[in-house]
């Protein structure tokens, strides 16, 4: 009763939160072209508790590490060490990789809901890497368990050295994936029905990684006009060949 108790304010303050957003919210609010909105600024330790970190020795599926604190700098650093060697169990044919994903965001008294990114069509990252190449992973909700594992893909190229850059990257430009493995039949993002961000390090060089990240934000560019950069098209039923 007592952890229930605990439970109920921690849910009560959450709702409240909720019915001040609903109140002060503007029905006529546009994302104004070229400023960022952030969605989360890793300016204090209590922001990196909205993610999780996962790798292949997590699931002993290979001998890679990683982690998730703050920087010397002030800013979140996913860092670790990369090894793509495969263990000898028979069953195992490629190792290497850790991810960090955000936390399924959710409303007061356990309602998951989802991201609406529907006013925005630009991603945008001030980063500080190494020189290696990670992959930006957007997954969406989905009605069937089919589409569970379909999840939206953009490589980040990193410049080494002591330079923070700024990365904008337009949704158009993510690649439908689902387990690893790109689709033939490629779809457009539901900008409103986002469930997770995350990054990960899997190219496939052994050695250690490291990669601060101070802010991950959207932002609405008027000039971009592309809706999607792949080619949606679709192929007969059964296809006979002569």
């Amino acid at each position: 009763m007592k952890n229930g108790y605990k439970e109920l304010k921690i849910e009560l303050k959450l709702f409240a939160k909720e019915m001040k957003e609903f109140l002060e919210a503007d029905p006529l609010l546009i994302a104004r072209p070229g400023e960022t909105d952030l969605l989360w600024c890793f300016n204090e330790p209590s922001v990196l508790d909205k993610f999780v970190t996962t790798c292949d020795s997590d699931h002993n599926e290979g001998f890679s590490t990683c982690r998730f604190d703050m920087s010397p700098a002030g800013r979140a650093n996913f860092h670790g060490y990369l090894d793509t060697r495969v263990p000898k169990d028979g069953r195992i044919k490629k190792a290497g990789y850790c991810a960090i994903r955000s936390k399924r965001v959710r409303k007061s008294f356990k309602r998951e809901t989802t991201y609406n990114w529907s006013l925005y069509n630009t991603l945008v990252l001030k980063v500080r890497g190494d020189g290696r190449s990670y992959l930006l992973n957007i997954s969406c909700e989905g009605y069937y368990d089919i589409t569970w594992n379909d999840i939206y893909h953009y490589v980040l190229y990193t410049r080494g050295g002591p330079y923070w850059q700024i990365a904008k990257i337009p949704f158009s430009k993510f690649v439908l994936g689902s387990k690893g493995r790109l689709q033939d039949k490629q779809s457009r993002m539901r900008f409103d029905k986002v469930t997770h961000f995350g990054v990960s390090c899997g190219d496939k060089i052994n050695g250690p990684f490291n990669l601060e990240i101070e802010y991950v934000g959207l932002e609405f560019d008027p000039t971009h006009e592309e809706e999607f950069a792949y080619e949606m098209y679709k192929t007969d039923k059964y296809i006979v060949g002569v």
